[in-house]
């Protein structure tokens, strides 16, 4: 007597495992090819996601410390625009005590020059004290030392050293540029002229020397450390897609070779003339 069973046979079952793993291929094959991504969770290389998050990690890291480096080249920048107008102005005060050196000015022209000379004095002092970048002023003498990651590691540092800009600040040992105002020691009518000119000298030395400093630090600490930094950007960036990122070509033919096999798997339950109970088997595990 023949015995009716709902039970698959051990060759339903065959062609229903295979059947099952032709369509896991496919459909990870599929997902692999439409995220471009060979490890889209844990279980594709749990090892290789272990190493993505440490390198993304890092990534991370240099790309915070391209920001700052760029941060610290613009300020840089910005101190230097400002150092070379106060460079143009003290040149400006210069000529105008060479001009008042000698006896052929009149008290009037003099009195001009010295008018210029203290408005190019209150601009030195303006300049020092709106040389903003961020909230912050560069040349009011509170950003004498600035300090920049410029690595992943933090302990990484750049540091910047910017003069206090002012005519209180600026000259040498027997004065500064306050001493050029009208009534001072160093103005066009006292007569003490080789002196000051002495001082103003010291002042634009300061100056030169500052900038020379800030484009130093743009060029070859702040530039350099920029190309190390993409280097290692693009060397990590790469590595991360060796484990992570399809490749497409063979990603491709495994999914052609996964549909054929599914097809074919397909085509056997048809023909095993059991189609129904194999199929809705397979979609009920």
């Amino acid at each position: 007597m023949t015995r009716i069973s709902s039970s698959l046979s051990a060759i339903d079952r065959t062609l229903q495992a295979s059947l099952t793993r032709a369509f896991a291929d496919l459909q990870e094959s599929g997902l692999r090819l439409a995220t471009l991504k060979r490890v889209n969770s844990g279980k594709d290389d749990p090892a290789g996601l272990i190493a993505i998050g440490q390198i993304e990690a890092e990534l991370v890291a240099l790309e915070q410390a391209d920001e700052n480096a760029a941060r610290a080249e613009s300020i840089a920048s910005v101190a230097d625009s400002a150092l070379g107008q106060v460079g143009s102005l003290l040149n400006g005060i210069r000529g105008h005590a060479v001009a008042a050196a000698g006896d052929t000015l009149t008290d009037a022209e003099r009195a001009a020059h010295q008018l210029e000379v203290d408005a190019a004095l209150d601009a030195v002092n303006r300049i020092g004290a709106s040389t903003n970048l961020g909230g912050r002023n560069l040349l009011d003498g509170s950003a004498a030392e600035l300090q920049f990651v410029v690595g992943a590691d933090v302990g990484n540092t750049v540091s910047l050293n910017l003069p206090h800009v002012s005519t209180a600040k600026l000259g040498d040992a027997d004065g500064t540029l306050e001493d050029f105002r009208s009534g001072g020691k160093y103005g066009l009518a006292s007569g003490n002229l080789q002196a000051a000119v002495a001082s103003l000298s010291s002042a634009s030395s300061q100056i030169a020397q500052a900038r020379g400093r800030a484009g130093a630090f743009a060029r070859y600490t702040v530039d350099t450390s920029r190309n190390v930094l993409h280097a290692a950007q693009i060397n990590l960036s790469e590595a991360v897609s060796r484990i992570r990122d399809t490749d497409v070509a063979a990603e491709t033919a495994r999914h052609i070779r996964a549909r054929i096999r599914g097809n074919a798997a397909l085509a056997s339950v048809i023909l095993s003339g059991k189609s129904t109970s194999l199929v809705s088997g397979l979609f009920d595990r």
